[in-house]
């Protein structure tokens, strides 16, 4: 007489290693998937921190032609970049007589993540009223 009843041996093996793969494979989504949240979140505060920085460059009454560097405390730094804008020959005369100077300004936002460097940009162009030499 045959006994049917209850699960072989073999049966319960292949279910069990079927099981370990969807979950192996569910763990590492949700690992991947958490990367991609830490990783957001990193450029998320960098994004913020190059759009106050060019914020104060905005703000400033005196433009600074140059470099400037600073670190915002929390393992961010930045460096800003100020320098005339350059206007192609083409359009060279639009710069006769203009009442404002323009200048080309570029934030970057530097910060180490699982030790490798990472940088956020932002460029924009400014004007200021013109001064008289």
């Amino acid at each position: 007489m045959n006994n049917d009843r209850g699960f072989s041996l073999l049966e319960v093996l292949v279910a069990i290693t079927i099981l370990g793969i969807t979950l192996g494979i569910i763990m590492s989504l949700f690992s991947g998937a958490i990367r991609s949240v830490s990783a957001s979140e990193e450029y998320s505060q960098a994004i913020l921190l190059a759009k106050k920085g060019m914020e104060d460059t905005v703000l400033m009454e005196d433009i600074h032609l140059g470099t400037e560097e600073g670190s915002f405390g929390n393992g961010y730094t930045w460096k800003r970049t100020i320098s005339p804008f350059e206007i192609s020959e083409e359009e060279e005369y639009l710069n006769e007589n203009l009442p404002f100077n323009l200048y080309d300004v570029e934030v970057k936002v530097e910060w180490m993540s699982a030790s490798v460097e990472k940088v956020m940009s932002l460029r924009s162009v400014i004007l200021r009223e013109a001064t008289e030499e």
